[in-house]
């Protein structure tokens, strides 16, 4: 199981410093992502997808869970109170979660597209200032080996620990 960590660079050289850092320790690139201000020049350094700017991970989580549920009550209704006369049984438990649960995914997974990830935008301030963001996507080994190595090569770095919903 990976953990996310989260470092800041002052900018985007120290930024490229600290990922070549990454790399040496075995850290893929798809396991390294930057997020920076509009007017930092990051191209090759590895960009941040839709998972970690946005909230559509979590909003798709909820989204199934809570049109499951709906679903499930629905399914409930319709086999304690069946429209026209008709015998459902369980199949109409097992297709109104099921289509609960898709429909709740799928609403919720739009509106998760266009809310932004709350672990970056708590740390918005400091990316709009010129800090660079740097998501460390890590396994559990990989994670003491990590966090000593930026201690040491970078004391000024602040290094925080988030969820990683993506992996």
């Amino acid at each position: 199981m990976k953990e996310r960590l989260f470092f800041f660079a002052q900018d985007e050289k120290a930024a490229k410093a600290m990922i070549g850092s990454l790399e040496t320790l075995g850290l893929e690139e798809s396991d390294l992502h930057v997020i920076a201000n509009d007017r930092a020049a990051t191209e090759p350094l590895p960009e941040a997808d839709l998972t970690h700017r946005s909230d559509v991970v979590d909003a798709a989580k909820r989204g199934a869970a809570t049109g499951g549920a709906l679903g499930l009550l629905g399914g409930v209704l319709v086999v304690t109170v069946p429209p026209a006369g008709l015998t459902l049984g369980g199949g109409a438990l097992l297709a109104g979660t099921a289509l609960g649960s898709a429909l709740g995914t799928w609403f919720s997974t739009l509106v998760g597209v266009s809310v932004p990830n709350q672990d970056v935008e708590q740390y918005r301030q400091r990316i709009d200032a010129g800090e660079v963001m740097i998501i460390v996507d890590a396994t559990e080994d990989q994670r003491q080996l990590l966090t000593t190595l930026m201690q040491q090569r970078y004391p000024d770095t602040l290094l925080l620990q988030g969820n990683l919903d993506a992996a």
